[in-house]
């Protein structure tokens, strides 16, 4: 069932209760100077361990290098899918929230897992390569990614009176758009390997060496 709205435009599922409770909370956490900066060093700590992991700084199989796609889970499903020409610096930033938009509205204390999937590295991506540039390929695959799964925060845009419109990926004139039906047979590879790590129940790894789940939950 879909988010309906009230005449104030707010979505009706909107938990008030919820929210001061959460509001009294952080009144609570940030109330004197010292529990605003414990406050502030205990959320940064988390932050960059969340990012040296997503980054693969510690992973034994070395860091993550050069294009990836990547998704957000929340526990009530897929909330963001992004693209990047320089995984190691988005990904350790992702969590820090300093260059991406993210961690300001879902803390990254809430997000349930992130895979990330160096795309470059699945079997059909050297020959789309000799023909199209990183850059498009990858604009491509996180147009087809955010087509095909419609994640949450991808969905809609903020507008300049407080309001949201609706994307819509269909009648898109994006390079990503345009560029999508020419990598069909990379994006049928990425999906199989998509799926994998969205069904991951474990912190193991992934079959795909391309492929890299990270649960927030257990690094806290």
């Amino acid at each position: 069932m879909g988010v309906t709205y009230s005449e104030s435009g707010e979505p009706s599922t909107f938990d008030a209760a919820a929210f001061e409770e959460w509001r009294s909370a952080l009144y609570s956490l940030t109330g004197t100077k010292e529990a605003a900066r414990a406050w502030r060093h205990h959320r940064y700590r988390f932050a960059h361990r969340l990012g040296t992991v997503l980054s693969g700084t510690s992973d034994p199989r070395g860091p993550v290098h050069g294009p990836a796609v990547y998704g957000v889970w929340l526990r009530g499903g897929l909330l963001y899918v992004g693209q990047t020409l320089q995984a190691q610096r988005r990904l350790r930033d992702l969590p820090v929230g300093e260059s991406h938009h993210l961690a300001n509205t879902f803390p990254p204390e809430v997000w349930e897992r992130i895979v990330v999937i160096t795309w470059p590295d699945l079997p059909s991506a050297a020959a789309l390569l000799a023909e199209v540039t990183p850059r498009d390929v990858g604009l491509a695959l996180e147009h087809r990614l955010q087509e095909w799964l419609r994640p949450l925060a991808n969905s809609q845009r903020r507008t300049t009176t407080g309001d949201w419109t609706d994307v819509e990926w269909s009648s898109s004139r994006s390079i990503g758009a345009r560029l999508g039906a020419r990598v069909g047979d990379l994006f049928h590879d990425l999906q199989a390997v998509w799926i994998q790590g969205a069904e991951q129940t474990s912190a193991a790894t992934p079959e795909n060496s391309a492929c890299r789940v990270v649960f927030p939950d257990l690094l806290r």
